[in-house]
């Protein structure tokens, strides 16, 4: 599996991991999670939010690695992927009611904004790289400015 592959798998790990806080939360607050407009309410538990959130965690990465094959349409991924959280929103506004809409919603915006941020900022290998080897002086314990930065007067 690629860096991006494992990248794009942790990103859904989190985003579904955070939907599960969510959940666990509000039914720790004591708000039944229910959808449908029949009479006969369908109840929200932790296998529903662990596959929607893996379902649109793989949508968005497929759409995200379409977008991103084009230095022209790459940088559209956070408008695509906000533009898809809020017509996802319709779904609990429409089909739950009160407290379980406003949960449903609040789940909704919590994993929608780990799957746009995840997906919209990766971090580069070597990137990480220099901040974890950073060097640190013996004296102050700061880490030194880059040669390239400009509290490095050095670099002109």
């Amino acid at each position: 599996m690629s860096l991006s592959a494992r990248r794009s798998a942790g990103v859904i790990a989190v985003a579904a991991a955070a939907g599960l806080v969510v959940w666990a939360v509000v039914r720790l607050l004591g708000v039944e999670l229910t959808v449908s407009k029949d009479p006969d309410p369908n109840r929200v538990g932790p296998v529903e939010v662990l596959v929607a959130t893996v379902l649109a965690g793989l949508a968005a990465w497929g759409v995200h690695r379409l977008l991103a094959r084009s230095a022209k349409t790459a940088g559209w991924w956070p408008f695509v992927g906000s533009t898809a959280l809020a017509i996802s929103m319709l779904g609990p506004s429409y089909l739950a009611d009160g407290a379980a809409a406003v949960a449903l919603i609040a789940m909704h915006l919590v994993v929608g904004g780990v799957l746009i941020r995840g997906f919209a900022s990766p971090i580069a290998p070597t990137v990480l790289a220099s901040i974890l080897t950073s060097s640190r002086p013996a004296g102050d314990g700061r880490a030194r400015a880059p040669a390239h930065s400009p509290r490095n007067r050095r670099c002109s």
